[in-house]
């Protein structure tokens, strides 16, 4: 029987097996490879999901990462890597796996505006990951942690 988590925010209230693993929102990747702070139930959810090999990663974590070093304003740190070698060094991290974007995901991704009530792209793919994963996100994104207030069946989140 899979141990339940413990002390996981939204993802303990639901029920979701630590084994399940989790999904890395683009911000708690950049966070995790900086080795900036994190909160003690993301550390927790995160080290479950990488013993588990179940650290999961959206391809549409790349395309965020990149996309955003061309912003001229807020810029995240990437460790001085372009956005291709920033994402190949999150996919080494330990338990990563890349969750390719088949059609049961793209079609989720349609789906999400409807609940969300934003059609941020990277989001909603984030979203639909975690939903066909059954798994929690991993972030501070405040329109998805109050997603998973409202419809906590639908979304789990891990605050980081």
């Amino acid at each position: 029987m899979p141990r339940q988590p413990q002390g996981h925010g939204k993802a303990a209230q639901q029920g979701l097996s630590a084994l399940a693993g989790a999904v890395l929102d683009t911000h708690a990747a950049i966070w995790l490879l900086n080795g900036e702070p994190m909160s003690a139930d993301a550390l927790e959810a995160i080290a479950e999901a990488q013993l588990a090999g179940k650290l999961f990663l959206s391809p549409i974590t790349g395309w965020e990462a990149a996309l955003a070093l061309t912003k001229r304003d807020g810029r995240p740190d990437l460790g001085g890597r372009d956005g291709g070698a920033w994402f190949r060094a999150a996919r080494q991290l330990p338990g990563a796996k890349l969750v390719p974007i088949g059609p049961a995901i793209a079609l989720e991704a349609a789906r999400v505006p409807v609940v969300y009530g934003r059609g941020d792209p990277g989001d909603c793919f984030i979203i639909a990951t975690a939903r066909m994963k059954r798994a929690p996100v991993i972030t501070r994104d405040r329109a998805m942690i109050d997603l998973a207030g409202r419809e906590p069946a639908y979304l789990a989140v891990v605050s980081c």
